[in-house]
This record gives C-alpha cells, structure tokens and sequence, in this order.
C-alpha cells in the first residue's frame, strides 16, 4: 500500500485563519457547480480486493449525487431535520445543515456506523461572548484500530465545490484526541478548544486546511476504520476563475496511521494514511 503525508499546519501558527474560517462557517454558499451533477466511479487502485470491491458499490449506489444539496427551510422542516443527535448548547436549524451537510450526507450504513453528535462554538468579539450559532460535529470511533478510542471533532466544513465561489469554504477542519482528554458534555465550547485543547490535554492531529483532502469523513466496514476522503486535480496551473470544474476528482478509502512531527527548522506535522482504494470520479453524461 502507498502511504501518504499530507500536511498540517501548525495549530499555533493556524490561529490566524479563524477569523476566515468562522465567517465561513456563519456565512455558508448554499449551492456549488457540481451541485446537480450525478458521478460515476471507477476504481484505479486497489489495495484490497474486498474493502475496494464494496466501496464501489457503495458509492455508486448512495454517492450519485455527492454534493446535492437542501437550502429551503420548508424542505428542511417537512423532512424532519437530518441532524445527528444535539450536544449541550448545540441548535437544529437550516444554518447548521447547510453549513455541515457535505459530511454527512449521502450516507450509506458504513457511514451511518459513525455516531456524530452536533454540538456549538463560542467565539468572542471584542471580549463578549458571542452566541451565534457556529457548529461543529464529534464521534468517538477506532480511529488508529488499534483497540484505542479518540474522539475525531469536524470543526470547519467544506461549503464550496471550486476555489472562486467566494464567501465559502473550501475544505474540511478537523482535529483528533484522546477520548477523554476533551469534555463536549458541558457546551456550547470555546471557538479555539479543538485547536488548542482543554485542560492541558493537547489534540493528537489538527487539520486546518488540506487540498488534497477536501471531505474527509470516517466510516467502519466490517469492523475497520476508513476514512473517505474527497479531492481534486487542477493540472499544472491549479485553479482558474475562467473554470468552474477541475481536470479530475476523486474519492480515496485511506487508513489512518497517526501523525509525524518534522523536525526543526520545518516544524510541520504531517497525517500519515494508507491508500486501501482510490476512485477516479466522472460526471455521467
């Protein structure tokens, strides 16, 4: 199997995109280029004949339509809201669906296994807490399977398909701990928590912003942890406000194997995973 580094900013140094990133969370696109479009997906690595074999029929059959979107609150409320079970200070409304929706849904049993509860971020502005609702999802799960539990926290929600739509989102945030180490019970949290930890207790892994990695969403097949993990291939001149879809798009079932700090004077932390599948996306005509 191919293992892959990606990188993660420094926590420290990756303060300084909050701002960013809580004004793209309160102010989500509630549509993407792809929006409509129905994919196809044909394996081109394969790492392990039957995880790889019932993934493909996995997403075929439930990812058709990956970025299909709701925006109507009457829809929304007819449907009975789709949000996974509310942590203390946490709210069920449009904004929060829309904001979260693309980790998780679609959906599949294998997906459903993760057990994500919604809870709600503090952010102060100009030293007064501010209440707006900005949310985040965690799930306890295997992640490592290594007969240890962590607590995996989504705290920044891709909300946009191309890098030009302006006012979004381009990638997911996340952060991984120790269960335990991080108390979700005693809400809403402070906007910087699955950052900089609690208590003392730093995270394991914090991602920031990863292109390679657009979604990243954890699953369980037969026991196993995967991680699902959506990216994009621009060419060689990467993004171009004249295109509205990239050269190629995919989706890889990836294991994950921890983190690995480079030593100084880089200084970066790198999340370590193994390729098990990797699915080369395209729109059916």
């Amino acid at each position: 199997m191919n293992n892959k580094l990606r990188s993660i900013p420094d926590p420290h140094c990756g303060l300084c995109m909050l701002g960013l990133l809580l004004f793209c969370l309160t102010y989500p696109a509630l549509g993407m280029a792809g929006e409509f479009d129905t994919y196809r997906y044909k394996l081109e690595e394969n790492n392990n004949d039957k995880v790889c074999t019932h993934m493909e029929d996995v997403f075929s059959k439930y990812f058709k339509k990956p970025f299909s979107t709701i925006s109507d609150e009457d829809v929304y409320v007819k449907d009975g809201g789709v949000l996974p079970p509310l942590l203390p200070g946490a709210k069920d409304d449009l904004h929060s669906f829309v904001t979260m929706l693309h980790s998780f849904q679609p959906t599949s049993p294998e997906f459903d296994a993760i057990k994500w509860k919604v809870g709600k971020l503090i952010t102060r502005t100009a030293g007064e807490l501010d209440t707006q609702n900005t949310p985040f999802i965690a799930a306890d799960m295997g992640l490592n399977n290594d007969g240890q539990i962590e607590t995996f926290i989504k705290f920044g929600f891709m909300t946009c398909y191309n890098f030009y739509s302006g006012g979004c989102r381009p990638t997911d945030s996340w952060s991984v701990f120790h269960k335990g180490d991080i108390d979700l019970l005693n809400g809403p949290i402070n906007w910087d928590m699955p950052i900089q930890g609690q208590n003392g207790h730093r995270p394991l892994a914090v991602m920031l912003e990863d292109y390679d990695c657009r979604v990243i969403r954890p699953f369980i097949y037969d026991g196993v942890t995967y991680l699902s993990c959506y990216s994009q291939n621009w060419g060689k001149n990467g993004p171009d406000i004249n295109r509205s879809t990239p050269d190629r798009e995919y989706t890889e079932v990836l294991k994950y194997q921890g983190v690995e700090k480079l030593p100084f004077p880089d200084g970066r932390t790198l999340l370590k995973a193994k390729t098990v599948c990797r699915f080369r996306m395209t729109v059916a005509k």
